[in-house]
């Protein structure tokens, strides 16, 4: 029976009209995920398994088939019910077999290093090495790190710094910057690219951000920090590779910090998320001739240190920061260093700013005139093999006898050896010098 419609109530019993969803207007429906879609043409048998029940922790590879599968499933990786699994994305850019790379062609990793600071294309390029890391994730994580690990120099301005040899890069910097990009990039675009340039690391990965971009504001909101892909992150936070969303990027900035680099970089080009890293210190170190002096000073490795980065003066905190010491530590090294004649006070002229320090007008100008001398020095000993006193009176526009002191400081600073008598008197090239 047909109810008759009540023309008093013209919207009792007909289609609900409301200004969100007007009569026969589609609903909305959420897209979704890449990563949590099926492939149809894809089973569990497109799965290795095996590298599964190791990258999960289930007891190696000895782990039961069913096992895996299990915890895939509870991971959303497989859906439906055995034996009809369906694959999701996530699943085949973890796990997949041999051919990962037909799944998703750029899921992989480049690594490569360039010659110069810019990349030249073309027949006179400028690429110098190039590797890839190929998929799956569970392959492509560890393989990667190796390959970028390869490329990594060591760093002779942080040498003059810390007196060891230290890397370019720290390790725990570049491998969260990497990770991060292998976590939270678009899976639908091309491949991660790792570039070692002379003067900075660029780490690009597709997609544009969904984070915040800048360190700053990471610091401030870490928890807002967002992924595209929240079920790979899941399984790679709980296999250990990765740690919460957003604070790969801060400990990256840290690790730079404790090395006196710049805070990294983060900015989008050509449809890429890009994250830099500066090789040079912030602090501007000092020349060789420099460093040659303060190694013979009677003074402590950290008052050293501040001498050789921060030669034009520094705080008490600059201290703190360079040598990781307490502020009453620094406080009292600097002092010494004030009573051995080294470093002398500037008080600042507004009231709560801190001191500075400086080098003490004798030490400085020996400083000064190293800086000036030794590279014109060395150019001269790069076409001559011995300098007399003409030679150097020439080269620098000073008197016999302006000369003849200055030659005698070099000798006594170790840069100059003195051969000879009178008139046949003449200077070689010595250790200091070379460095």
């Amino acid at each position: 029976t047909v109810k008759e419609l009540d023309l008093t109530r013209p919207f009792a019993s007909g289609t609900r009209r409301t200004s969100r969803r007007p009569a026969g207007a589609p609903r909305k429906r959420t897209a979704v995920p890449y990563e949590r879609l099926t492939r149809p043409d894809a089973s569990p048998a497109d799965l290795d398994l095996d590298l599964a029940a190791s990258f999960l922790g289930l007891e190696g590879a000895d782990a039961k088939a069913d096992e895996v599968v299990a915890k895939l499933r509870g991971y959303g990786l497989l859906t439906g019910e055995a034996p009809d699994h369906k694959v999701t994305n996530a699943a085949l850019l973890l796990f997949a077999r041999d051919r990962a790379r037909h799944w998703h062609p750029g899921a992989g990793v480049r690594v490569m290093r360039v010659a110069g600071t810019a990349r030249i294309v073309g027949h006179r390029h400028s690429l110098t090495r190039m590797k890839y890391a190929a998929p799956p994730i569970a392959h492509t994580i560890g393989e990667s790190l190796r390959l970028a690990g390869e490329l990594v120099r060591d760093s002779e301005p942080l040498r003059q710094i810390f007196f060891v040899d230290r890397p370019e890069y720290p390790q725990a910097a570049w491998r969260e910057i990497l990770l991060n990009a292998i976590a939270h990039r678009d899976y639908q675009g091309s491949e991660v690219e790792v570039v070692f340039y002379d003067d900075r690391l660029e780490v690009s990965s597709p997609g544009l951000p969904t984070a915040p971009l800048s360190i700053d504001e990471l610091r401030e909101g870490e928890s807002e920090a967002k992924t595209r892909n929240p079920l790979i992150c899941k399984v790679l936070e709980d296999a250990g590779v990765v740690a919460n969303k957003g604070g790969g990027l801060v400990r990256a900035a840290d690790e730079m910090a404790k090395n006196m680099l710049s805070e990294p970089k983060m900015g989008v080009k050509g449809g890429q998320f890009t994250v830099t890293l500066q090789k040079e210190p912030e602090f501007s170190t000092a020349g060789p001739g420099w460093k040659r002096i303060v190694s013979r000073l009677d003074l402590k490795p950290d008052q050293k240190r501040i001498l050789l980065a921060r030669p034009d003066g520094f705080t008490a905190e600059d201290y703190r920061r360079l040598n990781t010491v307490s502020d009453d530590q620094a406080r009292s090294d600097i002092d010494d260093m004030t009573r051995k004649g080294i470093v002398q006070a500037l008080l600042a002229a507004s009231s709560g700013a801190p001191a500075e320090y400086f080098l003490t007008n004798d030490l400085d100008s020996r400083r000064w005139f190293l800086e000036d001398r030794l590279p014109r020095l060395r150019k001269h000993f790069r076409d001559k093999s011995r300098l007399r006193n003409t030679d150097y009176r020439a080269l620098f526009e000073v008197s016999y006898p302006r000369a003849r002191k200055e030659l005698g400081l070099l000798v006594e600073d170790g840069f100059l050896r003195e051969r000879g008598r009178g008139r046949a008197m003449h200077f070689l090239p010595s250790v200091g010098l070379r460095q």
